[in-house]
């Protein structure tokens, strides 16, 4: 699917004289410019954008062109239905999960990946997931904060790379490219419903592009969906007779993104830049059905039960301003990134029974926040066979939590989600600053050695130097060979030392506490350290023509002292020891986090793309991807976690995600003509209910994209995702009123591309 042509950067009035002399007088302008360029990627290194293929780290690239073709709306899903080994299953009845959601590379934690928008370190959401999901325990950059019509490319590293980047870069990075000059203003309307009849979606994207002198450019991007909900739920037995009341599938949601992106260039070669995004996402997902026989309360306000709804209003935006120069063959770039995410939570058609008949039925529960600024200044430097590259960064990060209604917590608490109370209320801050090195040795013209080493002083825990090797080869023109190995860390996450949420039930307090509690330490809670990491890859990149490319890739990746939430330590989970510390401290359950395990991470990525060129001037881009990955705990830091007290926990890392992963993508161009097909292969997978496991057949999945340009300012499309409507598995058997072939939920919410079935779309796109 990748063809290495020659690289077209710049069009200059130069450029396009000298072009209109080598192509037919009749080509357009718009086709000069539409000419396709090579590859290339910026992540992975700092010695400069390169062929991607040539990377001496494993990279992947997702571009525009896919992205248009894909039918997809969400970047979330575009990287889950594009890259094998992303995982990013669709909760429900999970609070908060339901509405940011958690996702994984090679089964890994969602915080052991780092994102970057164009180069720049993005920050997380305020939300950190303490439910039964993949991801408990784990903080993550909100995906769908980005509008996915403003991305130029997507570039995947699969390496580990903390060395170079710092924090969270254990499993990979991911760097989202905006789009810059030479893009066409368009607009985009989307609508499609799922084959059941519900989940309707509408879609709408609008772009434009402002040029200004000499290659500079103001973009801007604007995009709505509205979402309604899928109902996958089953028939409720605590019901006479049994009827569907909570809701399963992908919850309601209203979400508009901005995003800007520009580049000014001044004299002496300096070049003013600036990105922003801005999301408001405003969900609604339901908590589990009360029935009226729940509690004599709820006769007296909802005499037919009620079923409570988890509102969840989401801002975030972020926010880049710098100047970047060059010098003869030294390159220098400023920079200051301002990120904020915020999440408020509101409970509608809820009650507390505590109140009674006096209740309220609708509360706020409270509020969540994350604040990131970091500051970075990056220099590089030529000289004959090195290239040189040195950098510093001061990075700010506060992370808070404000408190909900005093009805939400006191006299009970408001069912469905309890409100946030004093004692949970933190805003608490830290800084760090970094210093980095990397340089690039290229005795030969095939042989290339690169090194790294990076520096980083945080003030709630200390100091940690990582560094990296790696090097190519070029046994012959058409074989590269490559390998890396590298030491790593990630810091706790603010969230992590500082959130909490306890609820009273009859004078007696349950919940999570601060590893910091007094009840945390006499469970065995000790203050968290940073997750220590060590990775190693080996690979090859062949490529027989320039129109074929196969990339075959082993990795390695050890974790020590990963963070992880505790069970709830209590009632038949608690030993006779640790029953007598929550009795002192009038508690009846808690959790906590802490340096709990040690894992190992290995795999293999098998990638194949091919392009077929034909005599009617057709073309078919096919690539196969093949992902194996195993993740294994292999050690036990911490009493409240091992084997016998934590096999749910347990089972989650090493089972709750497909070890093995296909994809299958197709586009095929013939004139005005563009069909895209792509096959999906999802691997099996468990989830633990009761302390036993179930497990979860693999599935096959076909999306479609049929598109036709009916002039060269307007194209039509239909597709689907998922078109042959496949479902995962049910639970095997009967379990509990709630989980269970014939339960509320019928569908584990671990299954990897959701439970909602296949969705119809059409689209239209109007370039202006």
């Amino acid at each position: 699917m990748y063809k290495r042509k020659k690289n077209i950067l710049l069009i200059t009035p130069f450029l396009i004289s000298t072009l209109c002399a080598q192509v037919d007088l009749d080509d357009d302008l718009e086709d000069i410019l539409n000419m396709e360029s090579e590859l290339k990627a910026d992540v992975g290194s700092r010695s400069g954008a390169k062929n991607f293929l040539d990377s001496r780290s494993p990279v992947d690239m997702i571009t525009h062109a896919q992205i248009k073709n894909s039918g997809l709306t969400s970047l979330t899903d575009v990287l889950r239905y594009f890259v094998a080994g992303f995982n990013a299953p669709e909760t429900s009845v999970a609070d908060g999960s339901d509405h940011v959601r958690a996702f994984t590379l090679r089964g890994m934690s969602p915080d052991q990946i780092l994102v970057l928008i164009n180069g720049k370190r993005l920050h997380t959401s305020s939300l950190l997931h303490v439910n039964a999901t993949i991801g408990r325990g784990s903080s993550n950059v909100d995906l769908d904060t980005i509008a996915i019509e403003a991305i130029e490319k997507i570039e995947i590293l699969r390496d580990g790379a903390a060395a170079q980047y710092g924090s969270d870069a254990i499993s990979g990075v991911i760097n989202i490219i905006l789009k810059g000059i030479g893009h066409d203003n368009q607009v985009n309307i989307q609508t499609g419903i799922r084959k059941k009849g519900d989940g309707k979606k509408v879609f709408a994207s609008t772009f434009v592009s402002i040029p200004l002198a000499y290659d500079g450019f103001v973009n801007l991007t604007l995009s709505a969906a509205n979402q309604e909900q899928t109902q996958r739920a089953g028939k409720d037995p605590r019901i006479t007779p049994p009827s569907v009341q909570t809701h399963a599938g992908i919850p309601d949601s209203k979400n508009v993104n901005l995003v800007l992106n520009a580049e000014s260039l001044q004299e002496s070669d300096i070049t003013l830049y600036s990105n922003a995004i801005f999301n408001y996402r405003k969900s609604e997902a339901s908590a589990f059905f009360r029935p009226y026989n729940h509690n004599v309360a709820t006769k007296l306000i909802y005499p037919n039960g009620f079923l409570p709804l988890i509102q969840a209003d989401i801002l975030d935006y972020s926010f880049v301003v710098g100047v970047k120069g060059k010098h003869d063959t030294t390159s220098w770039n400023l920079s200051n990134t301002y990120g904020i995410n915020q999440i408020d939570y509101n409970l509608q058609n809820s009650m507390n029974y505590g109140y009674a008949a006096e209740s309220p039925t609708s509360f706020h529960l409270g509020q969540l926040n994350f604040i990131q600024n970091t500051t970075n200044l990056d220099l590089k430097h030529s000289f004959e066979q090195f290239e040189f590259a040195v950098g510093s960064e001061y990075r700010y990060e506060n992370y808070a939590i404000q408190e909900g209604d005093v009805s939400s917590y006191t006299n009970g608490i408001s069912q469905g989600f309890a409100g946030y109370q004093p004692k949970n209320v933190v805003d608490n801050s830290r800084v760090n600053y970094a210093l980095y090195f990397d340089t690039v040795y290229s005795p030969l013209s095939k042989l290339s050695f690169e090194a790294a080493c990076r520096y980083e002083n945080y003030s709630d825990f200390g100091e940690t130097t990582n560094v990296k090797l790696s090097l190519d080869y070029k046994m012959i023109d058409t074989l590269l060979l490559r390998t890396s190995g590298s030491t790593g860390f990630r810091a706790p996450a603010l969230a992590q030392s500082n959130y909490s949420h306890t609820s009273t039930f009859g004078g007696l307090l349950e919940g999570t506490f601060r590893p910091e509690d007094d009840i945390s330490k006499a469970l065995g809670a000790e203050e968290l350290t940073p997750e220590k990491s060590k990775h190693f890859t080996i690979g090859t990149v062949f490529q027989p023509t320039n129109t074929t490319a196969l990339m075959i890739d082993y990795f390695y990746t050890l974790v020590e002292d990963k963070i992880m939430l505790s069970n709830e330590i209590g009632g038949t989970t608690a030993t006779s020891q640790q029953q007598a510390i929550l009795t002192s401290y009038g508690v009846d359950k808690a959790r906590f986090f802490s340096n709990a395990v040690d894992t190992k991470t290995s795999g293999i990525d098998l990638k194949l793309t091919r392009q077929f060129d034909f005599e009617n001037d057709s073309k078919l881009y096919s690539s196969i991807w093949y992902n194996y990955s195993k993740n294994t705990i292999i050690g036990f830091n911490n009493p409240s976690m091992n084997r016998s007290n934590s096999f749910e926990q347990i089972d989650r890392v090493e089972n709750g995600q497909p070890q093995q992963a296909f994809r299958i993508l197709n586009n095929y161009e013939n004139n005005n003509m563009s069909v895209t097909l792509n096959l999906s292969q999802y691997g099996s997978y468990a989830q633990v209910i009761n302390n036993e496991s179930y497990n979860f057949d693999a599935k096959w999945t076909t999306d479609l994209d049929m598109s036709y340009a009916l002039t060269k300012t307007i194209k039509l499309a239909i597709g689907g995702l998922n078109i042959f409507d496949t479902y995962p598995n049910k639970w095997s058997e009967p379990i509990n009123n709630f989980y269970g072939s014939d339960g509320i939920k019928p569908y584990s919410r671990y299954s990897p591309f959701g439970y909602s079935g296949a969705y119809y779309y059409t689209r239209a796109t109007i370039k202006f």
